[in-house]
């Protein structure tokens, strides 16, 4: 039985305790795997601006421990990354939580959006945006936005 539930059959017009119904806010965190010095710089400065809490990764780290201790509302990605192939992350990522929003950096190679629809399409992965390059700003906010809504984290609304 609940501290609440006790309270009530105690004395149900007794005035009921706030704090026992509120709970903690979630921090929204966004994992961002990059060797990358400038997706780096503008997504941390984006986050920061927006109140978003960032984990920066090599790209040649285990993502797992992450995900798993930090429960990420989003991450993003380059898919061919020096230590470590976007292929691998979209596939633990999809042992994780198949909805969990990735922003993927494809790069200029054309065959690399191709396997990153085929991943999405294989490992059943509902929730892939797919760039060249590091998206506009508006794009970036449109993205946190829609990953705070679905993990109900997040309190911004675009413009």
């Amino acid at each position: 039985m609940t501290h609440l539930a006790a309270q009530m059959l105690a004395d149900p017009f007794a005035p009921i305790e706030i704090a026992t119904m509120t709970a903690a806010p979630c921090q929204p965190v966004l994992v961002v795997v990059s060797d990358s010095p400038e997706t780096s710089s503008v997504l941390d400065n984006l986050c920061d601006f927006l109140g978003v809490g960032i984990e920066l990764l090599s790209t040649d780290m285990d993502i797992v421990p992450f995900l798993t201790r930090h429960r990420p509302m989003a991450l993003v990605a380059e898919l061919d990354g020096a230590g470590q192939d976007g292929c691998h992350i979209m596939m633990q990522v999809a042992d994780y939580d198949p909805a969990l929003p990735l922003l993927m950096l494809t790069g200029d190679e054309p065959g690399m959006a191709g396997a990153v629809d085929a991943i999405e399409e294989l490992w059943h992965l509902s929730a892939v945006r797919q760039f060249r390059h590091l998206p506009a700003i508006g794009d970036l906010v449109e993205f946190l936005f829609e990953a705070g809504r679905r993990g109900n984290c997040i309190r911004m609304m675009p413009v």
